[in-house]
């Protein structure tokens, strides 16, 4: 039985260039997480959103803003390396300043 799996392997660094502002691939959709590559270039927005589920975001390169709560009044600054956590079903905004390359994984029950 093989017990590790490479879902991706990424070019860390400098965001790359894309045909769209806004793009997102689903690397991996399992029974307890789903694991989602989300990359936004010319100051693109995922407008407010919420998870039904907990999650984390990694930065991977690039610079950009997360925003959270109702009114969106918490705010964290992404940069490389950046690692955050979010309880479900708390809503939320993410913007690139210029280009963000972000790692999202939502946890579930089953």
């Amino acid at each position: 039985m093989k017990h590790i799996e490479v879902i991706a392997e990424f070019n860390l660094g400098s965001p790359t260039i894309q045909s769209k502002d806004k793009e997102m691939n689903e690397l991996f959709n399992g029974p307890f997480r789903r694991i989602v590559e989300v990359r936004l270039q010319n100051n693109a927005v995922l407008s407010r959103h919420h998870a039904d589920v907990p999650i984390t975001v990694l930065c991977l390169s690039g610079t950009g803003m997360f925003t959270a709560g109702k009114d969106l009044e918490d705010s964290q600054e992404f940069r490389p390396g950046t690692f955050i956590t979010l309880a479900a079903g708390v809503e939320h905004e993410v913007s690139a300043n210029p280009a963000l390359h972000i790692l999202v994984t939502k946890f579930k029950a089953s």
